[in-house]
């Protein structure tokens, strides 16, 4: 077949520091500059691609620009919910700030100290995970060759506990855990955030959550189901927790927190989520399902010892997590105020810049 009756679609070649511009998902962030390692990569004709005028702007500057949204935001002043969401001439209009090269160079450089902060913070964190899944696996021993006896859950609570079949408007005075408030091993007990509803006292009686109760998903996405987290402080008023939920109440012979850790566990976690029976939408693990799962089961006195330690790592990355937080608003605010010019930056931090921008001109 001649090759003048195969028909392609127009292509583009990258260059690396291009930027790159989608013209269908523009809308939800389909900006950036291309890296040095896509250089000659190829993207269809549903992609413009514009080089920069580097003697007027500074890459990582620019970088922070497209990264705060200032471009995204423009986008949506177009209007378009068609097909082709933007076009060339709509980016060439885009309208920003343009300081000094000295003042552009500067603003990246204290935007990029706390980018690196936050990169170092979410590293730690992550470090911090491994160590904690390193210690559990560690301490329980392999699921073929385990240390301890094995035993079902149910052998090892008081209570397994359905929540309440409750609405959930908001419009009530008691707070009522969801599925949402359950994460990373732990119970968000912060009324601030909770929805409320309205019970009766005996069903607050019956399921008013305390520090140490255990609370697991038993109805969820398939990725979601199954998911734990242990209350680790009593909350500031009575909070009741809602019927896809289940709770558990250990024995006094067991300690709780160590429980938590190993239904955390990764490996516990997949050997869960294979319980599940798939529903309408979601999947399930009905209590009797949960109770006759087994685990290794080390005396108490090594749960209070593995507790200890497994909580000492949980407390450095609850307060790691915290400080990245804050170093999110941090980049968030700084950004917002630099990249405006609502704030310049003393004289003295752009000055170090002039030569460099002088050069790079």
């Amino acid at each position: 077949m001649p090759g003048s009756y195969i028909k392609t679609k127009r292509q583009k070649l990258c260059r690396a520091d291009d930027l790159l511009v989608a013209e269908i998902d523009a809308k939800v962030g389909g900006f950036g500059l291309i890296p040095i390692e896509s250089d000659g990569a190829i993207v269809s004709g549903h992609y413009f691609l514009f080089e920069i005028n580097q003697s007027r702007v500074v890459l990582d500057w620019f970088d922070h620009i497209i990264r705060d949204g200032r471009l995204h935001r423009q986008v949506d002043a177009v209007g378009s919910t068609n097909y082709a969401a933007i076009r060339p001439r709509d980016v060439g209009a885009f309208q920003m700030p343009l300081p000094a090269l000295a003042e552009q160079s500067a603003i990246a450089e204290v935007l990029g100290v706390v980018v690196e902060a936050i990169a170092k913070t979410r590293t730690l964190i992550e470090a911090l995970v491994e160590s904690r899944n390193e210690l559990t696996r560690d301490f329980q021993g392999s699921e073929k060759q385990p240390k301890w006896h094995v035993q079902a859950i149910g052998s090892l609570v008081r209570q397994c506990q359905y929540g309440l079949s409750i609405p959930l408007d908001g419009k009530g005075t008691v707070p009522v855990l969801r599925m949402p408030d359950i994460g990373d091993g732990k119970v968000n007990v912060d009324v601030r955030g909770l929805k409320s509803t309205d019970v009766t006292p005996a069903e607050i009686a019956s399921c008013s959550i305390k520090k140490g109760d255990i609370l697991f998903n038993r109805t969820n996405s398939q990725a979601l189901v199954g998911k734990t987290g242990i209350v680790r402080h009593d909350p500031s008023t009575e909070v009741v927790f809602a019927s896809y939920l289940i709770r558990l109440v250990v024995k006094n012979s067991v300690n709780p927190y160590w429980l938590n850790a190993i239904l955390n566990l990764p490996r516990t976690q997949e050997r869960l989520k294979t319980l599940a029976t798939p529903g309408v939408s979601q999947w399930n693990i009905n209590s009797k399902t949960l109770k006759r799962f087994s685990i290794a089961v080390p005396p108490k006195a090594e749960q209070d010892s593995f507790a200890d330690l497994y909580e000492t790592i949980e407390a450095r990355l609850t307060a790691e997590r915290a400080k990245l937080d804050v170093l999110y608003q941090t980049q968030s605010s700084l950004a917002q105020e630099l990249l405006s010019g609502r704030v310049r930056l003393p004289d003295s931090i752009i000055a170090r810049h002039r030569g460099k921008a002088g050069q790079a001109a």
